[in-house]
């Protein structure tokens, strides 16, 4: 009797147990990285989806997309305290910095780099409106780039406007906060402001393998 109702209660805890679903397995490792005054978000190519795809037509296979957003003349010319000025208090129009990255950024010189793991709805939510960002023609495609600033890179024209409360900064965090990340996107203006929230909210780190 005592071994029939073990068998119960055991078939029955199976049962009520969590069934570890499929959703886990998709969720994706997002980076953040940090370039003295901007900062970007970084997707694995692997993870591209549709509404992006058209970035594979532009860059030679990369394992990495690291993408920014900023002021068109500042983004350029970082050095210059005239177009950080202009940027800042003139809403100007704006470009979107893609790179296609061989290497894990963290391997990269010049780099601050934080991991997130993002579910795989978060992830969509993010790509979705990455792509919403992008100016495109008729035909679907980003509109004529310009060369970046380093290695396999272009500048995009873009959407939105560049002001003193929307910095390249402010666009990471509200990318971000898209993808279901906990971050403060109001007044997020500096580059540290990003990374210090992502490792003071405890979420930082990459998916678990």
């Amino acid at each position: 009797m005592k071994t029939l109702i073990a068998a119960v209660v055991t078939a029955v805890l199976i049962t009520l147990a969590p069934v570890e679903t499929h959703a886990s397995d998709d969720a994706a490792t997002v980076l953040v990285v940090r370039h003295r005054w901007h900062t970007g978000i970084v997707l694995p190519a692997d993870r591209l989806a549709p509404p992006l795809a058209f970035l594979e037509d532009q860059f030679s296979d990369p394992a990495w997309y690291e993408i920014g957003w900023g002021d068109n003349d500042f983004y350029r010319r970082t050095d210059n305290l005239w177009l950080l000025g202009k940027a800042l208090f003139w809403p100007t129009d704006t470009v979107l910095h893609v790179v296609g990255l061989d290497k894990h950024p963290a391997d990269l010189p010049n780099s601050d780099v934080q991991a997130l793991c993002l579910s795989s709805d978060g992830l969509k939510r993010l790509q979705t409106t990455l792509a919403e960002d992008f100016k495109l023609g008729d035909d679907g495609q980003p509109l004529a780039a310009d060369p970046g600033l380093y290695g396999d890179s272009r500048f995009f024209p873009a959407r939105g406007h560049f002001w003193f409360g929307r910095t390249c900064n402010t666009w990471t965090a509200q990318r971000l906060h898209d993808g279901g990340v906990d971050i403060r996107t109001f007044m997020t203006l500096r580059a540290k402001s990003v990374m210090t929230q992502i490792r003071d909210h405890g979420q930082a780190g990459a998916c678990a393998e």
